[in-house]
């Protein structure tokens, strides 16, 4: 089920459960989709997964104005090149052959994702999900967050920590997908924000996506190459 779509300077984000993803229409992904979906020992996991994949798909094919059938996966790594397995690298789709003119970014994490797609192919675009309780473990700062944004966050009151913490993550999550290198670069090195640009509370000024924001418990980022 779709919770949220919505425009951003031509890019097209959606924030959706799960859980609410019709498993039926798993029939529309490819063979090897599958096949790297029983590599999932977890249900849920496998599940997520699926869902994941079958709501990039069927937005894809939305905005391409083609029937989802007909795409075909052409996942894209810096290093390998163009992946016919689609196991990592940037998300794409060939129709009839020919590279579709459609930019994507993906991201689940713990029941919820968001998707972002924007025209022309090759777009620099990035977002992210991110559950707030999977920031709370003990040397995250350290390995997560710069000198400068250790100092930000110290003056952050503590009972919203967890959640600045979380939509920095997120936001660098973004910035490294944006960036094509992914977390192949220290995170620490990764600006979670400009400086300047943060909300009254401290809070990193990405765009966060309503519904699988705070309520649930996540935090969201999304970067791409219209300023978004």
């Amino acid at each position: 089920m779709v919770l949220e779509a919505l425009s951003r300077s031509h890019v097209t984000v959606r924030a959706f459960e799960l859980a609410g993803v019709d498993q039926a229409l798993a029939g529309a992904l490819e063979p090897a989709e599958h096949e790297r979906a029983a590599t999932l020992l977890d249900a849920v996991t496998r599940r997520d997964f699926l869902a994941g994949r079958i709501t990039q798909r069927l937005m894809a094919a939305e905005l391409l104005s083609v029937p989802p059938q007909e795409l075909r996966i052409a996942y894209h790594c810096p290093d390998c090149g163009l992946n016919p397995v689609p196991s990592h690298g940037r998300p794409g789709y060939q129709v009839h052959g020919l590279h579709s003119s459609l930019s994507i970014s993906l991201s689940r994490s713990h029941g919820w994702g968001v998707a972002a797609m924007a025209p022309g192919a090759g777009q620099a675009l990035g977002i992210d999900v991110q559950k707030i309780s999977q920031v709370t473990f003990a040397g995250f700062d350290d390995v997560a967050l710069s000198p400068t944004e250790r100092k930000r966050l110290a003056l952050i009151a503590p009972g919203a920590q967890n959640d600045w913490r979380a939509t920095a993550w997120a936001r660098k999550e973004a910035l490294a997908k944006h960036s094509g290198l992914g977390l192949r670069t220290d995170p620490t090195l990764i600006p979670a924000f400009p400086e300047g640009q943060t909300t009254g509370a401290g809070l990193p000024a990405c765009h966060a996506l309503g519904p699988c924001s705070r309520r649930s418990g996540h935090a969201s980022g999304i970067r791409g190459g219209c300023g978004v």
